[in-house]
Order: C-alpha cells, then sequence, then structure tokens
C-alpha cells in the first residue's frame, strides 16, 4: 500500500513539474525553444510559423522538403531606416515580410538605391499620429494587402485615432504582470508546444497522417488539398474557401466594391493631403484564386479586377498584379504555404517599377 502511494506521489510531483514547466514555456522563448524540434526565432520566422500550412495539420505528405531556409526579416536589419528618414514607406501585411526570399520591400530599396520603410501594419495613419510623424518633402506610400483581406481592411474608412494610455505608472506594470500571468497567445502556445516539441512531434504526425491515409480526416484550417503530385503537394487555407467575407467564393456587391474603393480614395487623400505623399496600391491575389484550378474549375468572384477597375476611375494609382499571375506559366506561390514565392516576387516588383517609372515618382 505504502508503495502505490509514493508512486501515486512521485506521479503528482513529476505532473506538477510538467505542468508548470509548460505555463512558464509558453510565456518564456527561450524555455519554449528548449523544447521544440524547430526553434521560434522572431526575427527570421512568424512566431507560430501561421503561413506554412503544414503544421495546421502535421499529415506528413504535406512536408515540403528542401525549402528555401528564412532569413533576418529586413525590418529588422540595418538597411531599414527610421520612419523620418524613408524616402518611401510601405505598409502591409506578411506577403511582403516573407523570407524565404529577399523581400520585397528589401529589393525594391536596391532596385531604386532609396530608403524604403516597411511597417507591418494596416492603418498608416495611426502610425503618423502615433509617432508624431510630419512630412514636407514629396514621398511615396505604398499600401500592400493580400487579396483576402481587402473588405475587411477598407470596410469603413482609416483614421488617425490612436488609443492613449492614460494609466499610471504603476497601472501599467500591473498590467503588464496581468498580461504576462494572462497570456493572450497562451493555448496558441500550448498547441504548438504539444505538437512541435522534440518527444511529440513524430508520435503526433504519424497520427494525424493515419487518420488522413485510413479516414480522410484533415484539419478544417486546411480543407482543400492537391496531393496528386506527391512532389508538390498543394494546400489552402480555409480563410479563401469558406463563405466568409475573405473567401474566394464570397459575394461581393457592387456596394460593396464601391464602399472598398471610396475608403481606400479616401486614406489616399489623406495622405496626399496631411503627409504630401503618393499613394500606390497593391493588392496580391489570393493563392486559391490563382491555382484553384488544381482542384476545379470553381467561377470566380472577379474580386481583383472589380477593385483595380473602380479604383483607376477614382483616381488611384495600382499595380495590377492578377492578368500576369493568372497567366504567368511559373509557380507562384509555395506548395504547403499560403505566401508567394520568388516568382511572384519577380512580378510584383517588375510591375511596380514599371508603375513607378510611367507614373514619374522616380524622379523625387
Amino acid at each position: 500500500m505504502k508503495t502505490r502511494e509514493n508512486i501515486l506521489r512521485i506521479a503528482i510531483y513529476v505532473t506538477g513539474i510538467l505542468c508548470l514547466y509548460a505555463w512558464i514555456g509558453v510565456r518564456t522563448l527561450p524555455v519554449m525553444n528548449s523544447i521544440l524540434r524547430e526553434k521560434i526565432i522572431p526575427e527570421h520566422w512568424e512566431f507560430t510559423k501561421w503561413g506554412e500550412l503544414y503544421y495546421f495539420n502535421y499529415i506528413k505528405h504535406f512536408k515540403e522538403k528542401n525549402l528555401p531556409t528564412p532569413e533576418r526579416k529586413y525590418r529588422f536589419s540595418d538597411k531599414h531606416p527610421s520612419l523620418k528618414e524613408a524616402d518611401i514607406l510601405i505598409f502591409g501585411d506578411s506577403f511582403f515580410d516573407f523570407t524565404r526570399q529577399k523581400t520585397f520591400p528589401e529589393r525594391l530599396a536596391d532596385s531604386l538605391s532609396k530608403k524604403v520603410y516597411y511597417e507591418r501594419f494596416f492603418y498608416p495613419l495611426e502610425t503618423f499620429s502615433r509617432e508624431n510623424f510630419s512630412n514636407k518633402q514629396p514621398k511615396l506610400l505604398i499600401y500592400e494587402t493580400v487579396e483576402r483581406d481587402i473588405g475587411i481592411r477598407f470596410n469603413t474608412p482609416h483614421t488617425d485615432q490612436v488609443y492613449e494610455d492614460n494609466r499610471s505608472e504603476i497601472r501599467k506594470k500591473f498590467a503588464t504582470g496581468k498580461d504576462w500571468l494572462f497570456y493572450d497567445l497562451e493555448e496558441e502556445m500550448y498547441n504548438k508546444m504539444l505538437k512541435g516539441s522534440i518527444l511529440s512531434t513524430d508520435i503526433y504526425s504519424w497520427i494525424a497522417t493515419v487518420k488522413f491515409d485510413h479516414f480522410n480526416f484533415i484539419s478544417p484550417l486546411t480543407p482543400k488539398y492537391y496531393l496528386e503530385d506527391t512532389a508538390q503537394p498543394w494546400l489552402f487555407l480555409h480563410k479563401q474557401v469558406n463563405d466568409e467575407i475573405s473567401s474566394f467564393y464570397y459575394h461581393h456587391s457592387d456596394k460593396d466594391i464601391e464602399t472598398y474603393c471610396d475608403n481606400i480614395a479616401d486614406l489616399a487623400n489623406k495622405v496626399k493631403t496631411n503627409y504630401n505623399m503618393e499613394f500606390l496600391f497593391i493588392a496580391i491575389p489570393n493563392k486559391y484564386t490563382v491555382c484553384h484550378s488544381l482542384i476545379n474549375d470553381d467561377e470566380y468572384n472577379e474580386l481583383l479586377p472589380r477593385i483595380n477597375d473602380c479604383l483607376e476611375k477614382k483616381g488611384v494609382s495600382v499595380v495590377r498584379l492578377y492578368d500576369d499571375f493568372m497567366n504567368s506559366d511559373k509557380i507562384l506561390f509555395y506548395g504547403t504555404d499560403t505566401h508567394w514565392n520568388k516568382n511572384g516576387v519577380d512580378i510584383a516588383l517588375s510591375k511596380t517599377l514599371e508603375m513607378l517609372n510611367k507614373g514619374g515618382e522616380l524622379r523625387n
């Protein structure tokens, strides 16, 4: 009886230690990395590898090999200028921050021999207000967004309203401690630890693969896939194939299109009037928009052509990528990542430089 009690006591102690380690680990990167097979390096990669869709299901058939190793992000490099130093300002999402190849902002800076500032943020007016930014010298602001987020980012006008934290220093420190204790990404990081640890990754992948092979089960986060060519598997993000506003299948009414474009044109006008900046809009086609023919012949909702046509009618400068992406004979996206590859960046950079030369912005 005593032996059983000792075993139970030891089991409780071990479980408690493991739970404490996990609790600290999701809040402390070195502790977290000590048990992960693939280390988290925030300056090189998304914190939880959001774009690489294999990590949504861990099915071994979708684990691509020989992928380019991500490098330090341009915005963390010595080449990256401050907001005030820059000749060109870019605001955008992870497509301009994806480092399996040299990023668009860095390549643009190299191509033009100009200082290019990049911020992974979608509301430039808020940044300008928060930083008390002012500008007299004519400059260029490039706004980039992936297609699926247009309806989300421009369903209302952009403003320069910034939340002001008027709390006392004591309350701020208390809030910082509370945020550490009740960590927003806690569940996501526990999930990362469970699936990505040195001990669990192979087991979890084996279970996920068996479920897929024998029961055709795949994560609802990657519901559409193509696996006919095992050398180049394809996964597609759920946001691009469901019935939400981000989807290939969502019906954007003429009124919706007008609203999005009015708000983009309003942002362009505010940037020009208040900050003496020309405005250039770049929308990157969704991976599913370009590659869905691998799976089906479903009809496209024509979001990008409609947006681009509408913006040009309103006098907003646009880099049109849809036709070039659709007509390209090259693979423009990673098979099991939601992001573009170097070929996609090549097209976007070429079209942007062409647009800038045409508009005369390069003479500034």
